[in-house]
């Protein structure tokens, strides 16, 4: 007779459920999150304390594309591509970053991984308040990352 291990958890009813990986390397595979694709997602565990995860098949190359479209093209003050910034309340650039970001909150690209994010963490209906804006990370061929913590 062979063994087949299954682990089994349960979520209090209107609490969201948590992943709890075992082991370094341990691949989650998640069925219920769908890409146009077909292919699937899944999370690859690359610490577990804190839980970090890799994601793969998130999203594809087109919608990478669309999503810098998009921000290249947007001209709010807010959430227009530049120079990145610290603080929350004023505008203050630091030398050290030397990318330039900008935000896109409700393009159709956005809201179709937004909802992609949702389905990952196991809400059962998109709620656009527990949302952020994704932010879109540009490095010109003159700048890299330099660490500035």
């Amino acid at each position: 007779c062979q063994y087949h291990h299954v682990d089994f958890y349960s979520v209090s009813a209107g609490r969201v459920f948590m992943f709890a990986p075992k082991y370094v390397g341990e691949i989650i595979e998640l069925p219920h999150v769908q890409v146009e694709t077909g292919r699937s997602v899944y999370l690859e565990v690359l610490s577990l304390q804190p839980r970090v995860f890799d994601i793969f098949n998130f999203f594809t190359k087109d919608d990478s594309a669309s999503l810098v479209s998009r921000a290249l093209q947007e001209t709010s003050p807010t959430h227009k591509i530049k120079r990145s910034t610290t603080g929350t309340t004023q505008y203050s650039v630091f030398a050290k970053r030397t990318s330039e970001s900008g935000f896109d909150t409700h393009g159709m690209t956005a809201l179709k991984i937004k909802r992609r994010c949702m389905e990952v963490l196991g809400f059962d209906e998109y709620i656009e308040g527990h949302t952020d804006g994704l932010q879109i990370l540009r490095y010109n061929t003159t700048t890299a990352y330099v660490p500035h913590m």
